[in-house]
């Protein structure tokens, strides 16, 4: 062995995989501290301060009818216990869906953990890459492979036969993401024909989008549609939305008027003395006003404004678009769920073929209002402008993330002068050395990634879809983007791109090979940053700081009826931004598995931490707003075989880089994937959208009740009368969705068609200008 390739304290020379070492040990450490201590005063404080940590159960929400037990670690029993069947009723098929999602990664992960401790960490460990090392340009050995990397593939010697192994595993990586990913689509598939046959108010709805202008009245939209029916009173209702964005700043306005009131009658009843508020700037100049019936002519007035405008978009409508070929948008609802199914998927007009765009409507409550005025036109416009936005984003926010990753490489840092004190410093305690180099940089990093999201939701709300699910799986999709260029891509090339910028510039498919090469040495980089994601999913239980502002609000801050429950509510899981974090981690997990096979140790330990924490916060303390089925699944089936086909490509490359040329069979798995990803979708991802015919599906389905909706007043149509509007099939959801026997003419109205109402108070207390205070 040579000297100069030993140690790690000697001074002269840091040893990589020394360093390596030690910043995975002190990050290991770090985080077991930390996740030991978020779990232990968690276990303390859920007791006492159950309104924010069982919330859904103590505010008596609708099917969260048990809570987690009292004993110190039996909420971690109860979670586990919690039936399937439970999670789909109070959080719909959308929570029943993502935790099966990472129940399934974890599942791969510990599959592949046991199939690579027999195959792959005996196979390393006999590897003689120490034995046939070879001198660099400047003369000197590379260093010594010592420590974990022994068992990695960093300690197999290029050309060895020993890789056929690895190209074993790669097959097995395979096989085994693909048998869990079909049976996680099936499931699915079946999951959504029982979700599209139930009787929810968005199986019986469809949307329309640009609808010519001389169809954009209730009588002419309902007569296109009673032509196209067999029996004309299948159609329930047809609800016009006459665009009016303006009013939502005066529904804002008046909101908080509202809640200024409630908030001065509060002050009254607390200190039987009138509250006077100034009119001037920031209510610290001007006139000075009694609050209460000040509050009250502002509410007044707004009302009477927001009604007048509301008016004035119906019946102004008309008018202002006299000239245009294009009209708005509607909803137009039936009374049978096969109904909806026809007219959705079938093109009924050849003259409107692309005006008269149709889509399943999205329930009621998954409605984001703002943008549903936006047509086609204006929705393609914008989806162009955001996409060169997130892209120019992506690149500009890979700048300080390659700057970070560069510091996690010691051995970059060392060959930069102006950096080479750095090094000098780090060497001398192994401590900082592994502080500096494994965890600061990655905490960092996940801080530096967070950030990106309020970014990423404006962008996405921006585009103009039309319903909040399609908004959260927008920022799924470019939080994933962000998180696979910048955390996985940038980090791999980070530390080996300025030293082969010349290659890369004459040969530019050497990318994938420099990529390659440069992930050995970046495996516990990527496991410090999978460590830190999983303390940081007990911070997600714990919520310490949400806490604390809670109580502070509680105390000092919230005084009426409606701050107490704003204060105490607890928001929607972030399906979104969740499912991107997940994919990240086991796309990490997947494409470091066979060069450092003891990652997928870490990935099994994030995911089932990720599963126990999150359907704790699922069951009892998020409260979802709307519910779409399970609509972001099949984008995570997707982005996991893409996942798939990144590891095969950088696999081709780590063989190429390691000489050995059979691994171009590498091209079997890849092009089996793809075919499977052909199969798959083709099986499951229309009738996953649509379902099935409720005819086939009463024959086929175990004695579901698939039948029609009777309605009240049968033969006769809402346009006609306004009785028939429920019908008298009762069923009721507890997952943030509509029924169709609670539809009412306001269902599928704008908010400013509902104002909040003021609460109610004693008659004792004053109310506006009536009151003599």
């Amino acid at each position: 062995m040579s000297d100069s390739s030993s140690g790690s304290g000697s001074g002269e020379h840091l040893n990589r995989y020394n360093a390596n070492d030690n910043a995975f040990v002190v990050t290991l450490v770090i985080n077991c501290v930390v996740m030991l201590i978020f779990f232990l005063i968690f276990c303390i404080v859920r007791r006492k301060f159950k309104q924010f940590y069982q919330y859904r159960f103590e505010q008596h929400h609708k099917g969260v009818s048990v809570p987690p037990s009292d004993g110190f670690f039996s909420w971690v029993v109860d979670t586990i216990k919690y039936s399937d069947n439970s999670i789909k009723d109070t959080a719909g098929l959308d929570g029943f869906m993502y935790l099966r999602n990472v129940k399934t990664s974890f599942y791969i992960c510990v599959v592949l953990m046991v199939i690579s401790s027999v195959m792959l960490y005996p196979t390393n460990y006999y590897g003689k890459y120490n034995e046939h090392r070879e001198k660099d340009e400047d003369g000197k050995l590379p260093d010594e492979v010592v420590g974990l990397t022994m068992i990695s593939m960093g300690n197999i010697e290029r050309g060895s036969h020993l890789l056929w192994v690895h190209l074993v595993f790669v097959f097995f990586v395979t096989i085994v993401v693909l048998w869990f990913s079909y049976q996680d689509y099936h499931l699915y598939s079946k999951e959504r024909i029982q979700y599209k046959q139930q009787s929810r108010l968005s199986n019986y709805t469809i949307m329309l989008r640009d609808i010519p202008n001389s169809m954009f009245t209730r009588e002419e939209l309902s007569n296109y549609f009673k032509s196209h029916l067999s029996n004309p009173s299948d159609l329930l209702d047809v609800s016009l939305q006459y665009p009016a964005p303006h009013i939502y700043a005066l529904v804002s306005e008046r909101e908080n008027f509202v809640k200024k009131y409630e908030s001065a009658i509060e002050s009254y009843r607390r200190t039987k003395e009138k509250p006077t508020t100034k009119i001037g700037f920031l209510g610290c100049f001007g006139e000075e006003k009694d609050s209460i019936d000040y509050f009250q002519e502002k509410i007044d007035e707004l009302t009477k404004k927001i009604e007048y405008e509301r008016a004035e978009a119906e019946t102004g409508y008309y008018i202002k678009n006299a000239n245009s070929n294009v009209g708005g948008s509607s909803f137009v609802i039936f009374n049978q769920r096969k109904v909806q199914k026809e007219m959705v998927q079938t093109i009924m007009h050849a003259k409107y073929h692309v005006l008269f765009s149709r889509y399943y409507a999205p329930d009621p409550n998954d409605v984001f209002w703002k943008n549903i005025h936006i047509g086609l036109k204006s929705y393609y416009v914008r989806s162009l402008i955001v996409a060169i936005l997130t892209f120019a984003l992506v690149f500009l926010w890979g700048i300080p993330v390659a700057f970070l990753s560069g510091f996690s490489n010691l051995e970059t840092i060392s060959r930069v002068k102006a950096f080479s004190w750095i090094t000098d410093i780090i060497s001398k305690s192994k401590i900082l050395q592994g502080f500096l180099s494994g965890f600061l940089p990655n905490l960092i990093l996940i801080i530096f990634m967070i950030l990106l999201i309020p970014i990423i939701y404006a962008l996405s709300r921006a585009c103009g879809y039309f319903s909040n699910s399609r908004i959260e799986a927008s920022v799924f999709s470019k939080y994933f983007l962000f998180l696979v260029f910048n955390v996985f891509l940038v980090s791999a090339i980070a530390g080996t791109i300025f030293q082969s910028i010349e290659q890369i510039a004459n040969d530019p498919t050497s990318i994938i090979g420099s990529i390659a090469n440069s992930l050995g040495g970046l495996s516990f980089q990527m496991i410090n940053y999978i460590l830190i994601a999983a303390a940081g999913s007990f911070g997600a239980i714990l919520r310490i700081v949400g806490l604390i502002i809670q109580l502070i609000k509680l105390k000092w801050l919230a005084k009426t009826k409606r701050q107490i429950d704003d204060t105490l509510h607890q928001g929607p899981f972030a399906y979104g931004v969740n499912y991107a974090k997940n994919l990240l981690i086991l796309q990490l997990t997947l494409a470091y598995s066979t060069l450092s096979p003891f990652i997928l140790i870490f990935g099994a330990w994030y995911f089932g931490l990720s599963y126990l924490v999150q359907k704790y916060n699922i069951i009892w303390v998020n409260t979802p707003n709307y519910q779409c089925g399970g609509f972001m699944s099949p984008m995570h089936f997707r982005r996991t075989i893409i996942g798939l086909l990144i590891y095969h490509i950088l696999m081709i490359g780590t063989f190429n880089v390691y000489k050995f040329y059979y691994g171009i069979l590498v091209v079997i798995c890849l092009v089996v994937t793809i075919v499977f990803w052909y199969f798959a979708e083709y099986k499951f991802k229309d009738i996953s959208k649509s379902g099935i015919m409720d005819q086939y599906q009463k024959q086929q389905t175990d004695g579901t009740n698939s039948g029609d909706i009777e309605m009240k007043a049968s033969g006769s149509s809402v346009i006609n009368d306004s009785t028939s509007l429920n019908p008298t099939v009762h069923q009721e959801f507890h997952d943030a969705s509509h029924s169709i026997s609670e539809y009412n003419s306001n269902s599928y109205k704008p908010p400013y068609y509902e104002l909040m109402k003021i609460n109610n108070f004693d008659l004792d207390f004053p109310i506006g200008g009536s009151a003599n205070v």
